[in-house]
């Protein structure tokens, strides 16, 4: 049996007229009371409840009796009631899904801004517009025009494409031009920021400065064409046109018309980056070219012909234009050599052009190169000494090859020359030299064909042989490492010419 403490003092008054006390905290208490109002007590249930109405009021310290409990009983005070939560309401599927469908917002947005900010960054764009510009893809998102005259589309950007994808280069130092500064040496092109994309980032363009050029012609009836579309048609011989803004890149301008009985036209490409004019005069011109037998000629970039034994070339009443340029290439073994190329005006009928290879040895310099070279040589095969292995200027051996002493051609002409000098059976070697051909090779290297005659004094007679070599020479005049203007790179196999014994008794 559950034994309650009571706190209640003696009971001493008569029956009747005393007060009740409550039997959980000894408070008195009205008979008509159904809980205690200082502790809440169920006086009908005779229990403590948590949800009686009022609230009753916490015991004070002065209205707090202090009853000793008896031997048999320990007193254990109770604590205050806890007040009960509301169980949380468990999230629903629906709201489950909501919620994770915002968080996975949230990710992707975070995503998506952190992507954007590096895909339009300046450096980037910049990236993916050369890669444009080469490509000639999406030019008209890459730029833009602030003159109202120039409505960019994809037919008047293609000459961009058109000249940097011919020009790799050109489109390299346009690119460092625009990361650098912002802004082309030619003043053209302007790398900035035309506006926002998705509000977020920003635009990247390439804005245009146009240019206008003119093109003139001196014969009435002639037809202007740009990019092969007709843009004009003259009215006199003396006839001027200017033509609209265009976007600085390669154009094909061209003049065609009726000259007398022939059918002229004056046709070529530009790179227009001016408001220069241009001369589509209708004209022939003749002219004669110089260069090296068997040297294809070119007109234009087009193959017109190839040049005779001689080296020589005749061009006839070919149509002028204002651009026209020559060259000449020949291939060998070594590889092609490209000339000089050369521009003709058209006060240039009946000239003469020389077509010249650049780095080429002309004949009186190879005769001295090579002659200089076996001289000593044979100081080498009749003194063994390499300190005597050196010319008349006193250049050493090594300093006629490519890389010196480390060359192959060094290498073996130095065992030949001791190898002479240890001949018991030879008495001295005398060496000489003569030019038989010269060529242009790749890369300022000429092709030097000479002959060597070795007469080797024995006892009894000369034994004397003539070869014939092929050296690559290259030109080292703008080497300061190189002691002299040319070095040879290499030297075919010999091939004998002759080989006999001259007995003078």
């Amino acid at each position: 049996m559950n034994q309650r403490p009571f706190y209640a003092p003696a009971d001493d008054q008569a029956s009747g007229d005393r007060p009740n006390f409550c039997p959980h905290c000894g408070q008195p208490v009205a008979p008509t009371d159904t809980f205690c109002q200082n502790c809440g007590y169920n006086l009908v249930t005779d229990q403590v409840t948590n949800d009686q109405t009022p609230e009753a009021p916490q015991p004070t310290a002065s209205t707090q009796p202090n009853p000793q409990p008896t031997a048999s009983q320990t007193t254990t005070p109770q604590p205050a009631p806890t007040p009960q939560r509301r169980p949380r309401t468990p999230l629903t599927k629906s709201q489950k899904a909501k919620w994770w469908g915002l968080g996975l917002v949230g990710v992707v947005l975070v995503g998506l801004i952190g992507w954007g900010g590096h895909y339009y960054s300046k450096a980037t764009t910049l990236d993916r517009i050369t890669s444009d510009i080469r490509s000639g893809k999406h030019l008209t998102h890459d730029f833009a025009s602030s003159s109202a005259d120039l409505k960019l589309t994809t037919a008047k950007l293609v000459p961009v494409n058109r000249y940097y994808r011919d020009h790799p280069q050109q489109l390299a130092s346009l690119k460092a031009q625009l990361a650098a500064g912002g802004r082309s040496t030619d003043g053209h092109f302007t790398y900035r920021s035309t506006g926002r994309r998705f509000l977020l980032f920003p635009k990247y363009q390439i804005n245009v400065t146009p240019v206008y050029p003119t093109v003139t012609t001196n014969h009435a009836k002639t037809v202007i064409s740009l990019d092969h579309h007709t843009v004009a048609t003259a009215n006199s011989d003396t006839y001027t046109k200017k033509l609209g803004a265009l976007v600085p890149g390669e154009y094909h301008l061209q003049a065609s018309g009726k000259v007398g009985s022939h059918q002229l036209t004056n046709s070529s490409d530009y790179h227009i980056t001016s408001d220069k004019t241009y001369d589509l005069e209708l004209r022939t011109i003749s002219a004669t070219f110089n260069t090296v037998p068997a040297s294809t000629i070119y007109l234009n970039g087009k193959k017109v012909g190839t040049a005779d034994s001689t080296g020589t070339f005749t061009l006839k009443d070919e149509p002028w234009s204002a651009n026209m340029s020559v060259y000449a290439q020949y291939g060998s073994t070594n590889g092609t050599a490209k000339s000089n190329t050369v521009m003709l005006d058209k006060n240039a009928d009946g000239d003469t052009v020389d077509l010249k290879y650049p780095g080429v040895i002309d004949e009186s310099d190879a005769d001295d190169f090579i002659s200089n070279l076996f001289t000593a040589i044979e100081n080498l095969s009749n003194n063994g000494d390499m300190d005597d292995a050196t010319d008349d200027e006193d250049d050493d051996l090594d300093a006629f090859f490519e890389n010196g002493s480390s060359n192959t051609e060094y290498q073996q002409f130095k065992s030949m020359g001791q190898g002479y000098y240890k001949d018991d059976n030879i008495d001295g070697t005398t060496i000489t030299t003569t030019i038989k051909d010269i060529k242009p090779g790749p890369d300022r290297t000429s092709l030097v064909t000479y002959t060597v005659k070795y007469d080797f004094m024995l006892d009894d007679y000369d034994h004397i042989q003539t070869f014939q070599y092929t050296a690559t020479v290259k030109d080292t005049s703008h080497d300061s490492d190189a002691s002299l203007n040319n070095q040879i790179v290499k030297i075919t196999p010999a091939q004998k010419i002759n080989d006999y014994h001259d007995n003078d008794d």
